[in-house]
């Protein structure tokens, strides 16, 4: 932790190193010479946190897909997409802590897949087939 002068900023920053294990440290700053550097290092993992879910809502739950300009529907459209990433992201973490966003929705996908065909070919297979089915899709999810 130090108080530097930022000649692009013109003026002086608090900067903040965080050793990372097996990586170069991580830098941080702020113009308010006066914070508290675990204040300033709060303020990054917040803001990575809030890059991180609107990546992961744009990618995986349709956060750009909407056509509309109405502001209420945006806003439904929005709660929507990040409502259905955050059940995503609990269910990943009490059920399927190995899998990546990208793999949960792809076992997803491929489940719905397989009970619309059992349910098409007009069988009902025995539960354990059905069990089986599902344990090779999230295996081919990881």
């Amino acid at each position: 932790m130090a108080v530097v002068h930022s000649r692009a900023l013109k003026r002086d920053i608090r900067i903040v190193v965080c050793p990372v294990e097996n990586a170069e440290p991580l830098l941080y700053f702020s113009t308010d010479t006066d914070m508290r550097p675990e204040k300033i290092i709060g303020f990054y993992r917040t803001r990575f946190q809030i890059e991180f879910g609107i990546r992961d809502a744009r990618q995986f739950t349709g956060l750009q897909s909407q056509q509309t300009r109405d502001r209420e529907r945006l806003d439904f459209a929005f709660n929507l997409s990040f409502t259905a990433l955050n059940v995503c992201k609990e269910v990943i973490r009490k059920d399927y802590p190995d899998l990546l966003v990208a793999q949960f929705k792809r076992l997803m996908f491929e489940s719905y897949l397989a009970s619309t065909i059992i349910s098409t070919c007009g069988k009902s297979p025995h539960l354990k087939i059905i069990q089986k089915i599902n344990h090779r899709l999230a295996q081919s999810a990881a």
